[in-house]
């Protein structure tokens, strides 16, 4: 925000006393710092606005911009020029606004009126350069209609030409992602179809963006420790990004970094594969965004003693509370049971106060012996054995329920569609009078119950238990291998970073004096691994 205060006139005479003067408030905007290059551009706005201030004898008061959309009423100097105005206006000073365009104070329709009326009600006149100077209510208000037209067919023209982008295979050109870099795009790129500009690796960032992931999927550190090495690297490596914790998480959630575009909605996996490189496999993106999906469901352990705090759950089934460990005892003699946090919940508890414990030792030790049992199978396989394994590993990947769910959906979508068709043709036939109202209408009623029919099985089969994305099995076993390592190392913090991996839930049931019976809520990853061990073991033993 520029100040500009004058104590004279225009070429040079001296001006009268300031509550004589009408003071101009020069407003410029544009959308983004790249129109800059264009016609609208806001050193070309304020050469324009103080050029006709000037030949109306006006003192150049304080100006304002804002580069920012003009859909948006919070634009902060648009507020502040009104603000200004207003103090002003209290003071019994002249005012005129004066903008290079009327669109430039913004594109919404009902905010261009709400505060022309309010400028109007003050006694100050807005003026545009570009339409003639101070224009009539009607015109304002059908250039404000047409602005905000302008921006609705221009957001639909830059939406359609991102979508065709994307599903071409190119990402949309913007603000590169760190770890990469936009380059001219070759003529064959340009051949099928590539913007301008495509997005290539920055070698000096791309390994750095890497080992991020790699920390954030693999070494157990919080997203802060990760944020704090990324402040000491150097610029070059940051790519001058400041890279703190919300931007972290941003970069760690993008599925750039896996060759996919963004399409909300769409399982990730599930989208076309852009044409850029992928800096981070699969596996490793996949991991990452469980880890920070983690604290969501399993809170942290501060004090790393009671391996089941935040797997644990009240196994009262009007309660279900989650449970939390404590040590308690009277003449030295420590107990450490596993409480109800119910009381937590206030008087919307289920059960208020609920009083349910169990005994740490007997629970930890069931839940750890029934993860390592799965391991166990899964480590142990006899090499002569792979082939086997790999083709029951596709068998649980794809199972025939699965196939034959999908393939019924499609037959019921195929039935409904078959339905519509017939209703279209039969309509022409109608139009064309070469069939009567009663025979149509029977057509129709027909059609209409295949469709209904139809729409009912497909609904029914698409709440059929998916086919469930498995990692690959080599990474499989070797996560494996390294789970049963921790969890036989008795060491809580070890066993609960693979816990979080595998179990979502455990409920433990007293069936005697320091005796449960305990049930396993599996994640998916942890599912098909249970799957994978109990067809390997052929006898299954699933909870």
């Amino acid at each position: 925000m520029v100040a500009v205060h004058a104590e004279r006139g225009v070429r040079g005479r001296m001006a009268p006393m300031v509550g004589t003067l009408t003071t101009a408030l020069i407003y410029t905007r544009v959308s983004r710092e790249e129109q800059a290059k264009d016609g609208i551009s806001l050193d070309a706005q304020l050469a324009e606005s103080r050029r006709y201030a000037a030949r109306q004898g006006w003192v150049l008061g304080t100006e304002y911009q804002d580069v920012m959309t003009g859909t948006r009423d919070d634009r902060p100097q648009y507020q502040a020029l009104l603000a200004e105005v207003r103090r002003l206006r209290g003071e019994g000073q002249a005012v005129a606004v004066v903008v290079a365009a009327l669109d430039r104070l913004g594109r919404k329709l009902l905010e261009r009126v709400r505060a022309r009326d309010e400028l109007k009600a003050m006694g100050v006149a807005t003026h545009s350069v570009r339409e003639g100077g101070e224009v009539s209510d009607l015109v304002s208000n059908i250039l404000a209609s047409v602005a905000q037209e302008e921006s609705r067919r221009l957001g639909e023209r830059v939406r359609a030409v991102r979508t065709h982008m994307i599903s071409n295979g190119w990402h949309p050109v913007g603000r590169a992602p760190w770890g990469y870099l936009w380059r001219d795009a070759t003529e064959e790129e340009r051949a099928q179809g590539a913007p301008k500009k495509v997005l290539d690796l920055d070698e000096a960032a791309a390994p750095y963006v890497r080992e991020t992931f790699a920390r954030v999927a693999d070494s157990g550190e919080a997203v802060r420790q990760v944020t704090r090495w990324l402040m000491h690297l150097p610029p070059s490596a940051r790519a001058g990004r400041a890279l703190g914790i919300f931007a972290l998480r941003h970069v760690v959630r993008a599925t750039v970094y896996v060759g996919r575009p963004e399409m909300p909605g769409v399982e990730v996996f599930h989208r076309p594969q852009g044409r850029w490189p992928a800096l981070v496999d699969p596996d490793t993106w996949q991991r990452a965004q469980e880890r920070l999906d983690l604290h969501r469901r399993i809170p942290r352990q501060a004090s790393g003693a009671y391996l089941l705090t935040g797997f644990i759950r009240c196994s009262d089934p009007r309660c279900g509370a989650r449970m939390q460990g404590y040590s308690s005892g009277p003449n030295g003699r420590t107990k450490r049971r596993y409480r109800c946090q119910s009381e937590r919940q206030g008087a919307s508890a289920a059960v208020v106060a609920c009083p349910a414990t169990v005994m740490v030792s007997a629970v930890d030790d069931a839940v750890v012996d029934r993860v390592s049992s799965v391991m166990a199978v899964l480590t142990a396989i006899d090499p002569e054995m792979m082939p086997m394994v790999r083709k029951e590993w596709r068998a649980l990947e794809h199972p025939p329920q699965a196939a034959d769910a999908q393939r019924r959906v499609r037959q019921a979508e195929a039935d409904a569609e078959q339905a519509r068709a017939r209703i279209r043709r039969a309509t022409d036939l109608y139009v064309d009078e070469k069939i009567g109202k009663n025979g149509y209408d029977d057509k129709c009623e027909r059609e209409r119950a295949v469709i209904v029919q139809a729409d009912a099985e497909r609904l029914r089969w698409l709440d059929a238990k998916p086919a469930r994305p498995l990692p690959l099995l080599d990474v499989a076993l070797r996560r494996a291998g390294g789970w049963d390592k921790a969890l036989r190392a008795f060491d809580v913090p070890a066993q609960r970073t693979v816990l979080a991996e595998l179990v979502s839930a455990v409920r433990a049931y007293r069936v005697g004096i320091g005796k449960y019976r305990v049930e396993v809520d599996w994640t998916p990853e942890g599912e098909v691994l249970r799957d994978a061990a109990d067809t390997l073991r052929g006898a299954p033993t699933r909870v």
